[in-house]
């Protein structure tokens, strides 16, 4: 990767709590506390990841992105997550913690600046085939092995009290709504497909009424009326049937679904799920997927407003013609 694209203000990391983290759980002898804590941080800090790009992606388009400089429309396409292994085979997701840890950038090419927590996702993904995550492996090499994001710690350590956290009203609604848009919309589609589809159609915005409902239950009022949602299918061709779903656009909150998109084949059931998330402050909306493994992905940047179909139907043709 050429320095100076290194160089670029995207590219500041400052963890330097990670850091003392690190060294803290490792003077602390393996203390289970310690590496609770440094899992919490890892888990909110953001990281650069090496990236590898399609075959069939113009280098002068990688560049132009890796400059920072917008991108046309027919210009995006998905990057591909790259590995390293231990001297047993055994495969890991690598992760910088800052530029400064990057010695030799011709070792990885392309880089680009994301959540640590997208990295997680990654890792527990059966599919992916990775041990866990290592830590600035040109310098560092800490570890971060896969089970180490789904132990209950509180179980590692017999003395230590259960602290239970009153969740606010607001927070609720965060997890209430990320329930549903991430979790049971999709899980519903990709174990019922065909009927799923045929009762978005049927039912349309009432079906997703009781859905964002749900995790109310009977004691507390859901803030949504039916009017919050509109539901609209479309058969496209013999092999491609869309449905696109406004949501709600009040009590908004960075990565809540803004619309989504569920695209079903009739003939093969194949199935996909696709949302445009509200991006940070001062930055654009993006463009995600949830895969039928469960795993959220983070695509691109939202197109532009009257498009998301097109851009939508644009991923599934192009992964498609790359399989083939």
């Amino acid at each position: 990767m050429d320095k100076k694209i290194l160089a670029r203000k995207t590219f500041n990391l400052d963890n330097a709590e990670l850091d003392k983290a690190i060294e803290d759980y490792k003077l602390s002898k393996n203390d289970v506390k310690k590496l609770e804590e440094l899992i919490r941080i890892f888990r909110e800090s953001q990281v650069i990841v090496p990236v590898a790009f399609p075959k069939k992606a113009d280098i002068n388009v990688v560049l132009k992105m890796l400059r920072g400089e917008p991108l046309k429309k027919d210009e995006e396409f998905r990057m591909i997550p790259v590995t390293v292994s231990d001297p047993k085979g055994n495969k890991y997701a690598p992760v910088f913690t800052s530029r400064d840890m990057i010695l030799e950038t011709k070792d990885f090419p392309y880089m680009i600046r994301i959540p640590a927590s997208q990295v997680i996702r990654n890792v527990l993904n059966e599919k992916a085939g990775l041990t866990g995550v290592m830590l600035d492996p040109q310098t560092k090499g800490f570890i971060f092995r896969r089970q180490a994001f789904t132990t209950d710690f509180s179980r590692q350590d017999p003395s230590r009290q259960v602290q239970v956290k009153k969740v606010s009203r607001a927070e609720f609604a965060v997890l209430a709504r990320n329930s549903v848009e991430k979790g049971q919309i999709p899980k519903t589609l990709f174990e019922k497909r065909e009927e799923f589809v045929r009762e978005l159609d049927e039912r349309g915005a009432e079906l997703l009424l009781e859905m964002y409902a749900k995790p109310y239950g009977d004691k507390l009022p859901s803030p949504y009326t039916i009017d919050d949602f509109s539901v609209m299918a479309l058969d496209i061709n013999d092999e491609t049937t869309a449905v696109c779903m406004e949501l709600p656009q009040k009590g908004l909150f960075v990565q809540a679904a803004l619309s989504a998109y569920v695209i079903f084949n009739p003939q093969t059931k194949e199935a996909h799920y696709y949302m445009i998330e509200k991006g940070a402050k001062g930055e654009s909306n993006v463009l995600c997927n949830i895969t039928p493994e469960g795993r959220h992905q983070e695509l691109m940047s939202a197109p532009p407003v009257g498009s998301e179909l097109t851009a939508v139907l644009d991923l599934i043709r192009e992964e498609k013609e790359e399989a083939e």
